[in-house]
């Protein structure tokens, strides 16, 4: 076993201390969190097969609580991955299982894990060599070949040129859907829409607030100690009767158009006074 692999890495502050010195770290209100990591570090450590072992988002960068999952990336050697029932069973072992599930994830797999003690892993499984590098402020727990060392730039660290425009147009058609419902007088189907239509006009102000992963809309803008939220945001979310769903929607409107603004100056589309014009017609 090499030195490197029993270190941790953080962010760019470069080499920690021993890996489970990092997890004893985390504290009295992560003790679930770190008995997992824990478990799942020695389980790596022990199988020649796993090369690496990458923690992210919350945790790893300081920002989680006693509520918070684990969002965990294993590589494997070689291209060819454990059977599926091997890696279950090993994060069966690692605590009492309320339920596992094991889904597609991209083009590898993932393990969702809800254990009896509140914990819960969500585990992705790749081919080692498919990273370039540690994702930024994530935590390189184990790495046997050093892959990890550098940081690279995820696909989703920023839109996309075309993603922006995307979101808009998806806002609007959603907010288009929710003229028809209310016609139609369903409510319920009009919330959803409109749901689609906020988490649009979030990935909009996530691109203007200039924070990481701006596709993950609300997520990524609470995650960001420096990013706003929309002004009056609070008015799109109705109660389920129709009058306070078209105030909603054309709150939610407004929001678009200016989160539209906000991530491109340019950026409009002529659906959006359609849609307005077709949602106040309703109000009448």
């Amino acid at each position: 076993m090499t030195r490197r692999l029993n270190r941790a890495r953080s962010g760019d502050d470069g080499w920690m201390t021993d890996a489970r010195q990092w997890i004893g770290a985390l504290g009295g209100r992560l003790k679930v969190q770190a008995g997992l990591l824990q478990s799942l570090l020695d389980a790596a450590e022990a199988d020649d097969q796993w090369e690496w072992l990458e923690l992210s988002c919350s945790v790893a960068n300081g920002r989680g609580d006693e509520l918070s999952d684990l969002d965990v990336g294993l590589g494997h050697r070689g291209d060819v991955p454990p059977p599926t029932e091997e890696v279950t069973r090993m994060v069966r072992d690692f605590g009492d299982v309320v339920e596992v599930s094991v889904q597609p994830w991209d083009r590898f797999t993932r393990w969702w894990v809800q254990y009896a003690n509140g914990g819960q892993l969500d585990l992705v499984v790749m081919p080692a060599a498919n990273r370039p590098g540690r994702a930024p402020n994530s935590v390189a727990l184990l790495d046997r070949s050093g892959v990890l060392v550098e940081t690279f730039t995820p696909k989703a660290w920023a839109a996309l040129p075309e993603e922006p425009r995307y979101w808009l147009l998806d806002g609007w058609e959603a907010l288009s859907n929710v003229a028809k419902y209310v016609r139609r007088g369903a409510v319920f189907e009009g919330i959803e829409q409109l749901h689609r239509a906020r988490t649009a006009a979030f990935q909009l102000w996530a691109v203007g607030e200039h924070v990481a992963y701006p596709s993950f809309g609300l997520t990524s803008l609470l995650d960001d100690q420096h990013a706003r939220l929309p002004e009056g945001i609070e008015a799109t979310y109705p109660v389920a009767q129709q009058p306070q769903l078209l105030d909603a929607a054309l709150a939610t409107a407004t929001i678009l158009r200016h989160a539209g603004h906000h991530a491109q100056p340019e950026l409009d589309t002529p659906l959006a006074d359609y849609v307005i014009t077709r949602l106040r017609a309703l109000t009448n």
